[in-house]
């Protein structure tokens, strides 16, 4: 089990999630900065790491950063947000919810979040706060704005809702 947080690592959420402990979601880019790839620790409550998670970049991405942990009994939920392309006005931002062993970190599933309303080219976004990834009734919950790729300026709120097991 690796401990250790990876070089160019940058942080986008720290929640505590009880038991003295924190989830902290962020990315870790190359050594120019570039092609992040999504990083999730569970720490002390003192920030020492007890286990780090490189995640996998998401099917048909170049880049993505974790960006939001919630905690369920003995598993973390981790938000992804991940970029189809290089060239930002032609890139989709895609989300992606990963569920963690709490223990160990190991990954037990994983879903893609389908946005109501969006269609053809898109791109998602969850804004900072535990309000964008939480709990409603049993389910997790993403929220946040998208845009069709041809209407950028033209954002649309959403909220999408996966089962637990990130299942369809």
């Amino acid at each position: 089990m690796n401990n250790e947080i990876p070089q160019g690592f940058s942080s986008y959420a720290s929640e505590s999630i009880g038991d003295n402990k924190q989830c902290v979601a962020g990315a870790a880019s190359d050594e120019d900065g570039m092609n992040q790839r999504p990083v999730a620790y569970l720490a002390q409550a003192s920030g020492k790491p007890i286990w780090t998670r490189t995640l996998d970049l998401p099917a048909d991405t170049y880049q993505s950063r974790a960006t939001h942990c919630l905690r369920q009994g003995d598993a973390l939920y981790v938000l992804l947000q991940s970029d189809t392309q290089p060239e930002q006005s032609l890139s989709q931002t895609l989300l992606r919810v990963v569920k963690l062993n709490l223990a160990d970190g190991t990954v037990r599933a994983g879903g893609d979040v389908v946005v109501p309303g969006a269609q053809g080219a898109y791109s998602a976004l969850a804004e900072e706060g535990a309000k964008h990834l939480r709990w409603d009734n049993g389910n997790v919950v993403v929220s946040g704005q998208y845009f069709q790729l041809d209407a950028p300026d033209q954002r649309r709120d959403f909220s999408a809702t996966l089962k637990p097991d990130l299942g369809p």
